[in-house]
């Protein structure tokens, strides 16, 4: 059984506070190539942590968290892979890391090589002013057929699965997804994700699409669109086929704000008002939350 929570140093949970300063610790941000390590993206107000390589809790592969002003609004974002019909996906991070470079304190470049295939994923974290709750993590990913002329096409399936835990409190998070869009809000927080339109798309209590990734059956999103309210998931697919040379492109940009306050006459303003909004901040506390695998059920 594997325990939901930021436990991707050699298991052990820690704070997301104490976690950013591990990263942090002695992180020289330069052009040049990066250990397959936790990195850590940083812009302003804003910090998200990648691990590149695999690990076999797949809660701890892709981006680890994703904090906006210190607080955490992001448990995990990672993509999935199938190549034919039949079979199970896997983790991207499971594929042979052939490429790994850290530009810039915002930006990582990360590429996989498979059986005459290869996946490139950019990353690009555009914080804002301190304060503000405003953030945008921008992906850019590029599947390439790298086989020789006279190779058979790829029939190519790519999951991009995220789990956003709001305000470290999913228990509030009302989620729906569409075939190009996810809106995600709680009473405080708004978070989009816009991505290339996918063929595919499913909204689904926590866990359950992680398991369906996890087993040795294809799997196929269901396009159910929600809403759902609690602590949930959700995942895109594309299905399509790359002929030796071809390429196909997806872009995911992720955005964290405040909800939009609602207009109040003066007389609504009082302080009732001030009492509820203390409520509001004062009951995010982070939830606890476990993976179980199908098989240990």
């Amino acid at each position: 059984m594997l325990r939901k929570g930021i436990n991707f140093l050699k298991g052990k949970s820690v704070s997301v506070a104490t976690t950013v300063a591990i990263i942090l610790t002695g992180l020289g941000i330069t052009a040049r190539p990066a250990k397959s390590a936790v990195l850590a993206l940083s812009d302003n107000n804003s910090i998200a942590a990648f691990e590149p390589s695999f690990s076999n809790n797949p809660t701890n592969n892709g981006i680890l968290f994703w904090t906006v002003d210190d607080v955490n609004q992001l448990f995990q974002n990672t993509f999935w892979y199938r190549v034919g019909s039949g079979g199970s996906e896997k983790s991207i991070n499971s594929l042979n890391l052939i490429d790994l470079i850290q530009p810039s304190a915002n930006q990582i470049s990360a590429t996989y090589a498979g059986t005459d295939f290869k996946i490139a994923i950019d990353y690009r974290l555009n914080g804002n002013a301190n304060g503000s709750g405003i953030s945008n993590l921008l992906e850019n990913i590029t599947i390439q057929n790298t086989g020789n002329t006279g190779s058979n096409p790829l029939d190519f399936h790519f999951f991009n699965y995220t789990d956003f835990d709001l305000n470290e409190n999913s228990t509030e998070d009302t989620v729906t997804i569409g075939r190009g869009i996810t809106t995600v809000s709680d009473s405080i927080t708004l978070a989009k994700e816009v991505v290339t339109p996918a063929n595919r798309y499913q909204l689904a209590p926590v866990f359950d699409i992680l398991n369906s990734l996890e087993d040795d059956a294809p799997t196929t999103l269901t396009n159910f669109s929600g809403p759902l309210t609690g602590d949930t998931a959700y995942a895109f697919e594309w299905d399509f086929t790359l002929a030796p040379g071809e390429s196909f492109s997806i872009t995911a940009n992720k955005s964290i704000s405040r909800v939009p306050e609602p207009t109040m006459t003066p007389s609504l303003i009082g302080f009732s008002g001030l009492m509820l909004l203390c409520w509001l901040y004062l009951t995010q506390i982070r939830s606890k939350k476990r993976f179980r695998p199908e098989s240990l059920q």
